[in-house]
């Protein structure tokens, strides 16, 4: 025989859970429509194919002479669709938090209201003590299962939701069935040959432009000589040019007399090997026929495109790596060593990350929507030797930094910046800063890391060691004017760096008090570079501004690239490498400047 637990009948109790158990219900409810409803709205915004903006920007581009204010307004739509694109996601997590705590609140009054709930009088059977406590635990079972349920499919269907916007946004960045949404994980790189492999020590790295933004990614030039005067229309200090067959947003690199750049469209994924002296090209070479490369080509926004990353050089050997994750090793004579998919990037502009190297190390920072990871695979074979783990999505590229405590690999993301291990891949530090869609890279110098992002705040970190752990320390934020994609350099003193709004602002590095801002012409997504006592700086339009690094403005001169620039400039002693939009020049120094 059961034994019955005996339960007292309260009125108050029963009618205060009846109310909170129709309150938290409908609730409830209301919350998962909304959520139903915001993924109807959702599905209508798509932050790389808006039919809007696709108009506007055939328009402009059909355009005779350039028109600021129709550029603006495609600029203007373009960030509110993207705001509305994420603001829709962020309403997704929320609304699953506000169901999972309504339908517990639900399940909870719920129940009370039978605990607490008033006998009624039977008129045709009295029911014998067991019958009724089995019946009561039935019931309460029932209500717990089905709370259970509802709980259940509102959370799946929150998720579901958001799940179903990212594949939207994402559509046709993996290929159906494909192994690339494994992410490179169990994959082995193809061995087409091997070769001596011989690492750079960092005196060799600074001597020449292995990376994006030069040696570690710190946008400083080791040669303070370079050229001022030159006049892309006359020829005068230009020591050659040359046409770059597909396009590319990546940064030229160079290791001693070669220089390297890749191209790609949705069909094709080439790399380019130039002399530096000359201009001819040594030799070419089509990426293609990886392990679990995908048969599709993944989507891309017009900016970012599907050759973004800047190549690096290092160790007797140059990498690529292009939009749907094809990861390439040659010699410097244009042989392939080993080739690795790492899986298609999940994020919705395209991969635009750049590769870094040290010692054995090569660094592919994927930080996506999904399975984000920092990567360091062997530079010798393209085998993996560690991975950490990270949290967000960005688009930045990650830096090397020679700190008092040692070397760090220095990262952003959409919410932190992070610093690792390069050797270990243990992570050293870690400040949350940041927020937005995170493109500009961070910058290092005198013991202080500077990261910006637009919609978010500019923070300076100083690193300390008081114990056995290094901590960052945040000695001042900066709110005005932000940077967008272009990243920031410092001199020591100060931080310099440009907006997509065309405005290039100074800093002081102590305090974060503003020095001086300087409306441009057009915006910078190319980074600005210190070489020497001098800021050189590209904005979109193709003008290259010459700066003093100074506390006051000065402007030492304007020079005309005649194309548009993207890419940032590699400088070696003496010259300057430009990509502009279709061609790549070598600007020389002239004998008396």
């Amino acid at each position: 025989m059961l034994e019955k637990k005996e339960f007292e009948t309260n009125d108050f109790l029963w009618r205060l859970s009846s109310a909170v158990a129709v309150v938290s219900g409908l609730f409830s409810l209301i919350v998962f429509l909304l959520l139903i409803f915001n993924y109807v709205q959702i599905r209508n915004i798509d932050p790389i194919d808006n039919l809007l903006i696709t108009q506007m920007r055939q328009e402009y581009a059909s355009l005779p002479e350039k028109d600021d204010a129709l550029a603006q307004r495609i600029r203007d739509l373009d960030l509110l669709n993207r705001k509305a694109f994420f603001t829709s996601q962020h309403h997704l997590r929320t609304g699953a938090v506000l169901l999972f705590i309504g339908v517990s609140i639900f399940m909870i009054s719920f129940k009370g209201a039978f605990r607490w709930k008033r006998e009624l009088p039977k008129l045709d059977e009295t029911p014998t003590a067991d019958k009724e406590f089995l019946a009561f635990a039935q019931s309460r079972q029932l209500i717990t299962w089905a709370g259970v349920g509802i709980l259940a499919l509102g959370m799946a269907s929150a998720l579901l939701t958001e799940s179903l916007v990212m594949k939207n946004a994402n559509a046709s960045v993996a290929p159906e069935g494909g192994d690339a949404a494994k992410a490179g994980d169990g994959k082995e790189p193809i061995q087409v040959a091997k070769a001596e492999i011989a690492l750079p020590t960092w005196d060799s790295m600074e001597k020449n432009w292995p990376s994006f933004r030069g040696p570690g990614s710190l946008a400083t030039a080791h040669f303070t000589t370079a050229p001022v005067d030159w006049d892309i229309a006359t020829g005068s200090g230009v020591r050659w040019k040359v046409e770059i067959p597909l396009p590319g947003a990546n940064s030229p690199v160079i290791w001693e007399n070669k220089l390297f750049v890749s191209g790609a469209d949705k069909d094709k994924r080439e790399i380019y090997c130039f002399d530096i002296n000359e201009g001819k090209v040594l030799w070419s070479k089509t990426v293609e026929d990886l392990p679990g490369g995908s048969q599709a080509p993944p989507k891309v926004s017009e900016d970012t495109g599907y050759a973004a990353p800047s190549m690096v050089a290092h160790g007797g050997r140059v990498f690529a790596i292009f939009a749907e994750g094809d990861l390439v090793a040659y010699d410097l004579d244009g042989n392939r060593l080993w080739g690795i998919n790492v899986g298609v990037p999940q994020n919705h502009y395209g991969h635009s990350s750049s590769l870094l190297a040290y010692d054995k190390f090569l660094y592919v920072q994927l930080d996506q929507k999904v399975d984000p990871k920092l990567m360091a695979l062997d530079v010798a074979t393209g085998k993996q030797l560690w991975m950490a783990k990270r949290s967000t999505i960005s688009w930045a590229s990650p830096i090397l930094a020679q700190t008092d405590f040692g070397p760090q690999l220095i990262l952003n993301s959409e919410e932190t910046v992070d610093a690792y291990d390069p050797i270990t891949g243990t992570q050293l530090w870690s400040q949350v800063c940041l927020s937005g869609e995170v493109a500009p890279s961070p910058c290092y110098k005198n013991g202080i890391v500077f990261a910006a992002n637009e919609y978010a705040v500019a923070t300076a970190i100083q690193l300390e060691k008081p114990g056995d752990a290094i901590e960052p320390k945040v000695l001042w934020e900066y709110d005005e004017y932000l940077p967008e994609v272009a990243s920031p350099v410092g001199d020591g003193e100060r931080f310099y760096f440009g907006t997509s709004g065309g405005t290039l602002v100074c800093l002081n590095a102590k305090t974060g008090e503003k020095l001086w801002s300087e409306d441009m012409s057009d915006g910078f997504y190319s980074s600005p570079v210190l070489v020497g006592d001098r800021i050189y700086v590209a904005d979109t339009g193709g003008k290259m501004y010459i700066v003093k690094a100074s506390s006051t403005f000065e402007l030492i001169a304007t020079r005309d690239m005649g194309e548009q620039v993207f890419a940032t400039p590699a400088f070696m002693d003496g010259r300057m490498y430009v990509r502009t939009q279709k061609h790549l020049y070598c600007i020389e120094q002239k004998a008396n400047a």
